[in-house]
């Protein structure tokens, strides 16, 4: 390409290089159209590979996994050789690791009470794929658990199957003790369901993990999760109110789940344990006395935060003990935790049918919020992740587990927070919280006796304070987009309204909604210019830009697709439409404004369907039909190709492509449009450059800084 390219800098500022805004620059080269371009340069237009090729070449990149050795699969080994795991690091994970663990001992005990099944259910689920995970995963800060939110999911999808599973235990005549476990039939079927749902949601995670299709994570806005979120956070702290009463109340049936138990809540509130409320009552104080004033402070000087959780059970487990509160006050405890490792239960797979599709919600919202966090630490430590072979992993340790009396796990945000902020380096801090755990169900567990379930109850509601003070965060969303505001609002009202369940549904589809509507909605822009550069803006939004005479520029911002193509084809045909209405002006102004050639500014079109280019042909044709002259700037080449595939070139040149605005405004302005079909010829003959525009601008390389790229 024959051109010349000129840099200057203002005396005043020579050898301050590092401000653009002292930089002159003038490049001077022809006018290109693409035939023009493409006759210098050369362009080899890709042919688009068969069906059949495009799917053994997709298979092969998805299912052919690289060639397997000791540090792909255990990361950590990769980590040691690499020399980037030094003894600081490991003297760090030791720190994150005994932080997490106590963490897991009161979140494990609460959040399995929380999702109906035994305490000790969460400390296995708090050990097994924790460890599973710390070994296999990728993600070095991703600290895998039990969590709340899932946990009321987890819920509905016992409580929906529970009389079924039970039925089906009285027909094939099982009990809770049938296989020497000492568990009530109503126990015995929560804990299966449970087991088999995780597993039906561990094959999910498997597949989208096998077949990388963690693209949908791209999907789900930070919007929507947070309103998702805040949301169940509500409906989490309703479910442990009764617990803080010390009442019994009744699993509503009602679709609108908070408002009816709240109704029934009402109708056994006088059956208050005041002893019950006053202990719930002076734990959620402590407890939030302690995480919002005291631990800042500690944490300032030595980095880990008092244990608050675990000092309120041990706490209240000492009051519970001594002052026999089960026995004399009628205050619920934990009751019986067996020692040691779970034993061998396998899942019953007859079952599965039965709950796959209320498992999906398990398992979508497990991954989504675990592989979320793993991804914002992979870059705020820098290194490279893959959230594909995660979903895997974590399919993989939830599937393993669901054998050992586990449930699916997740990453809790405070947890993960904590643990990070304290130092976590690596996985090996999983592992030593692994290590933890194991000498507490060897050694403790049965101790955890007579914890009070309402000390477990306030530790959920005060830890849940953090995720539903997100709402804080509305008047900053409404400020910077009113369509993650709605989808926030929307995600959050549907669950608050509904349930966890069905609010999640509609969440996700308003959120891939509110990507068709930024689409359908985009803005049209019509352009003008700064001056005399080569600089093109909406003369809606900058004074300094002007209109071209006898020119109009029209800029879409967005890809071009069958649901928007029709607004821009609109929007052109009325733009003209008011160009050819009469003026306010003698009839030489008239014609010296009169508009006659219409450039479509294709740099914000990344991509177009069969439809939208169809739509553009169309308006080209209509346009024609009206003597306009139709020009395109900017396009991409795999636009274009699109152009070249839809036959457009047929009906017209490819000499009306051109590589810059810039390009066809100084071809616009030169060439006169006597007709369409003149034009296409004339654009070979273009040979124009920098002169042609400066030889009416005496000394105007002076005047200006910054001078158009011509």
């Amino acid at each position: 390409m024959a051109s010349t390219v000129e840099l200057s800098n203002s005396p005043e500022t020579e050898g301050q290089q590092d401000h653009d805004s002292s930089i002159d620059y003038l490049v001077h080269r022809k006018v290109y159209n693409y035939a023009k371009f493409t006759a210098d340069e050369g362009e080899a237009i890709k042919k688009n590979r068969s069906l059949r090729r495009e799917i053994t070449s997709g298979l092969k990149d998805t299912c052919v996994p690289e060639k397997p050795t000791l540090q792909r699969l255990i990361p950590f080994i990769g980590l040691l050789q690499s020399g980037q795991y030094k003894t600081d690091d490991f003297v760090s994970d030791l720190i994150a690791g005994a932080t997490m663990c106590v963490f897991h001992i009161p979140q494990g005990l609460a959040y399995s009470l929380l999702a109906g099944l035994k305490p000790i259910t969460g400390l296995y689920t708090s050990l097994i794929p924790v460890l599973i995970f710390a070994v296999f995963g990728r993600s070095r800060h991703l600290s895998i658990g039990t969590y709340a939110v899932l946990s009321l999911i987890l819920l509905d999808m016992i409580e929906e199957h529970r009389g079924a599973y039970l039925q089906r235990m009285q027909d094939n005549n099982i009990t809770g003790a049938s296989f020497g476990f000492n568990y009530t039939d109503t126990d015995y079927a929560r804990l299966q369901i449970a087991m088999v749902g995780s597993f039906s949601a561990s094959l999910i995670m498997m597949f989208i993990g096998l077949f990388r299709l963690g693209f949908f994570m791209t999907y789900i806005s930070d919007s929507m999760l947070k309103g998702f979120t805040t949301a169940a956070g509500v409906h989490v702290m309703m479910s442990q109110v009764p617990l803080v009463f010390g009442v019994e109340v009744p699993r509503t049936t009602s679709r609108f789940k908070i408002i009816g138990t709240l109704i029934n809540l009402f109708k056994v509130i006088h059956k208050t344990n005041f002893v019950t409320l006053g202990l719930s009552a002076a734990s959620c104080i402590i407890l939030y006395l302690v995480r919002e004033f005291v631990n800042p402070r500690v944490k300032k000087k030595i980095r880990v935060p008092l244990p608050i959780e675990l000092l309120i059970i041990i706490g209240t487990l000492l009051v519970s003990y001594f002052a026999k509160l089960n026995s004399d006050f009628n205050v619920s405890i934990v009751g019986e935790v067996p020692r040691g490792l779970p034993a061998l239960l396998v899942p019953d797979m007859g079952f599965l049918p039965t709950v796959f599709a209320s498992s999906i919600p398990v398992g979508i919202v497990g991954g989504i919020v675990s592989m979320s966090l793993a991804k914002l630490y992979c870059l705020q430590f820098q290194y490279s992740y893959d959230y594909n072979e995660d979903f895997a992993i974590l399919g993989a340790s939830s599937l393993v587990s669901s054998f050992f009396q586990c449930f699916f796990p997740c990453t809790a945000l405070a947890r993960n927070a904590v643990v990070v902020s304290v130092g976590m380096k690596s996985q090996m801090a999983s592992i030593v919280s692994c290590g933890l755990m194991l000498l507490v169900l060897l050694l403790v567990g049965p101790l955890f006796h007579s914890v009070p379930t309402c000390a477990l109850g306030s530790i959920i509601i005060v830890s849940l304070i953090g995720v539903i003070k997100q709402v804080t965060e509305l008047p900053q969303i409404w400020r910077i987009s009113r369509i993650d505001f709605s989808v926030w609002l929307v995600a959050a009202l549907s669950v608050l309204i509904l349930d966890v369940t069905l609010g999640l549904a509609i969440g996700l589809g308003f959120t891939l909604f509110s990507v068709i509507l930024r689409t359908q909605s985009a803005r049209i822009a019509v352009l003008g210019r700064i001056g005399v550069t080569d600089i093109y803006r909406d003369v809606r939004e900058y004074p300094a830009a002007e209109e071209l005479p006898g020119l109009k520029i029209v800029r879409f911002d967005a890809p071009l697709n069958f649901a928007n193509a029709e607004r821009l084809r609109d929007f052109v045909m009325q733009l003209v439409d008011d160009c050819a209405r009469p003026a306010d002006s003698d009839d030489q102004a008239g014609k010296s404004s009169r508009v006659h050639t219409i450039l479509l500014d294709c740099s914000s079109w990344v991509y177009a369907d069969m439809v939208g280019i169809r739509t553009v042909k169309e308006a080209y044709a209509l346009l024609l039909s009206r003597n306009y002259r139709v020009l395109f700037a900017a396009c991409k080449d795999s636009v274009r190709l699109l152009f070249f595939q839809e036959d457009f070139l047929k009906d017209a040149d490819v000499s009306l492509f051109y590589l810059t605005v810039h390009d066809a405004v100084l071809f616009a302005s030169r060439v006169a449009p006597n007709n369409q079909a003149e034009t296409v010829s004339e654009v070979q003959e273009v040979k124009d450059t920098m002169a042609i525009e400066m030889t009416n601008r005496p000394d105007s390389a002076n005047n200006d800084a910054g001078v158009a790229l011509i």
